[in-house]
């Protein structure tokens, strides 16, 4: 009886593993970036791809960059809806000086990382003004980016104001 309820409890336990395990799978955005998805739209031969796993107590990503004109200064998320512009909620990279997120390497780059709830930052909508997501609200952001409400954006020299730019659908792929 005892190896019974031994091998039970260890199958159990398999089973909540693999199935957060799953789950975190499941919950994953990829998108493409493009200067054509940018307000304004940039004309740029530029292109990106960013991809979240979303986690209870973290956001894993991973952007990739082909900037060949310009050097990219910076990336971040922005919560907008799709053809607005909206305030950064975390920083991907950067190579401003005492940046706390990773710097940004050199064209074509990649960059991995995760935002946990100290990243994420205040995001306040000016023309209102109302808050739209509380500095530190990991779990916010991640509501934010399933319901399609989030971009990944990359800056450049050429480009300050944003080369490319992806929207991050709320479909799961």
């Amino acid at each position: 009886m005892r190896r019974i309820l031994t091998l039970s409890l260890a199958s159990t336990a398999l089973l909540l593993v693999l199935g957060n395990l799953a789950a975190a799978q499941q919950i994953k955005r990829a998108e493409k970036l493009l200067g054509g998805n940018e307000n304004p739209p940039v004309v740029t031969d530029a292109t990106g791809n960013f991809r979240a796993r979303l986690f209870a107590d973290r956001i894993e990503y991973r952007l990739r960059y082909d900037v060949a004109d310009s050097d990219v200064t910076q990336a971040h998320l922005h919560v907008a809806n799709p053809g607005n512009n909206g305030n950064i909620a975390a920083f991907l990279c950067s190579n401003a000086d005492g940046a706390t997120a990773p710097e940004c390497p050199p064209s074509p780059g990649v960059v991995e990382g995760e935002i946990v709830a100290a990243d994420v930052l205040e995001v306040i909508d000016v023309a209102e003004p109302v808050t739209i997501l509380e500095a530190e609200d990991l779990d916010g952001l991640a509501r934010l980016i399933r319901q399609g409400s989030v971009y990944a954006n990359v800056h450049s020299v050429d480009h300050p104001a944003g080369e490319i730019r992806g929207q991050l659908s709320p479909r799961i792929r």
